[in-house]
């Protein structure tokens, strides 16, 4: 028995140190620190809902720079997300038109027909560029609860087929903007 109460009070004994003293308060567990009160409130979340229907509406704009006898190809859905302390990106890959490709039943392009998809391409930029400058100020009013230091951010990549003649064609545009600054039409645009 006495054996028993010993080693009861040997496996206790850790458990002692942890005890705190009511009356011990340390200085920093006393006062919050000055830093927490001026950490910057958090942007209100956005609600998934409101990205889903941003690249709808921006899949749409894009189609309509197109026709229903020379559409344009888009080749994936636009995609949206935000990033924290950064702002609002959308990204698409599309075809300035459904170009035409060599397949059994076409062996090759002939240069009249290479000569018609560039010229019906390079057509299509400056109306893509205008559907881009749209989705930045559209992002920017719908996307109330990004703060106006935030970038509103539109990327289109364009796919070019191996045998078509690039001359004078973008890869990529980007169309960015602080959300203020979207909000007043002010949008930078950078091309590769």
């Amino acid at each position: 028995m006495k054996g028993a109460a010993t080693l009861l009070v040997l496996a206790l004994a850790p458990a002692w140190p942890q005890v705190s003293k009511p009356g011990a308060v340390t200085a920093a567990r006393a006062a919050p620190a000055p830093q927490a009160a001026l950490t910057p409130a958090k942007p209100m979340r956005i609600a998934p809902q409101a990205f889903t229907d941003l690249e709808r509406r921006f899949d749409t704009k894009l189609s309509a720079i197109g026709n229903v006898n020379d559409p344009l190809d888009l080749l994936g859905a636009t995609r949206g997300l935000y990033l924290d302390g950064y702002g609002a990106v959308f990204t698409t890959e599309l075809s300035l038109i459904v170009t035409p490709s060599i397949n059994p039943w076409r062996q090759q392009i002939t240069k009249e027909e290479a000569a018609r998809v560039h010229q019906r391409k390079l057509d299509r930029v400056a109306p893509l560029r205008q559907a881009m400058k749209d989705m930045v100020k559209t992002s920017a009013m719908t996307l109330t609860q990004i703060p106006d230091n935030q970038q509103i951010v539109v990327v289109v990549r364009l796919l070019y087929l191996p045998w078509e003649d690039t001359t004078g064609m973008v890869g990529q545009i980007l169309m960015k903007a602080d959300r203020k600054a979207a909000l007043a039409g002010d949008i930078k645009t950078e091309e590769q």
